[in-house]
């Protein structure tokens, strides 16, 4: 006879050989399993670098989109496409980087990470909720909206990973995250600052603010 499936058990289950749209996906939707396989498989150091600069094109091209209606597509293209990706990671590698320091000294017993990159794997996939800065594009009334959601998907995404990746109580998770968010805002807020120095200021994840 056969057994019933499990299928909430199944989903939560590390898939290494999941393709990795579908891997973000479900990270989007806060299934452990995506954080969880990031933080314990070695050598996907790589993927979740991919992951971040997917991530960042979904206000990446937002950008491009809105430059390209203002009569403005090489600084579109230059923003957009080219810096917003790279200003999230060094903003992902920063956060990160205090996220594990604090987390990794909260965390007790087997629970502590072996090292930095198992927590940056998982905060990568934090990220995945970015994708929907594309429709930042939408006209002005739905654009905060838009923002707003993706930014509260954001904190509950990382909030997700953190509890994965450093096996943390919901008190010590939210500690770390507050910490690892400052980093991450205070990174991407000041490169884009320091972007805006030089007259490159047009980024959509400025727009009303920032959140992680």
């Amino acid at each position: 006879m056969a057994q019933p499936v499990d299928m909430a058990s199944k989903r939560d289950r590390p898939d290494t050989g999941r393709p990795l749209l579908l891997k973000l996906r479900d990270a989007a939707l806060l299934a452990p399993a995506p954080y969880r396989e990031a933080a314990t498989t070695g050598g996907g150091n790589r993927a979740a670098i991919t992951v971040v600069l997917t991530a960042a094109l979904g206000f990446g091209i937002a950008t491009c989109l809105g430059s390209l209606l203002a009569g403005s597509p090489i600084t579109g293209l230059l923003v957009g496409i080219i810096l917003e990706p790279l200003v999230t990671l060094i903003a992902w590698i920063g956060g990160s980087a205090l996220a594990w320091a604090i987390g990794a000294r909260l965390a007790t017993g087997g629970n502590r990470p072996r090292g930095f990159w198992p927590v940056a794997r998982a905060l990568a996939f934090a990220q995945a909720p970015n994708l929907l800065g594309v429709l930042v594009a939408l006209p002005t009334p739905y654009r905060g909206g838009v923002w707003f959601i993706a930014r509260m998907c954001l904190l509950l995404a990382t909030s997700t990973a953190l509890r994965e990746a450093l096996g943390l109580s919901g008190k010590r998770t939210v500690v770390t995250l507050l910490f690892g968010a400052a980093a991450y805002a205070a990174l991407l807020v000041g490169s884009f600052r320091l972007l805006a120095v030089f007259g490159i200021s047009d980024v959509t994840s400025l727009s009303g603010g920032l959140g992680w």
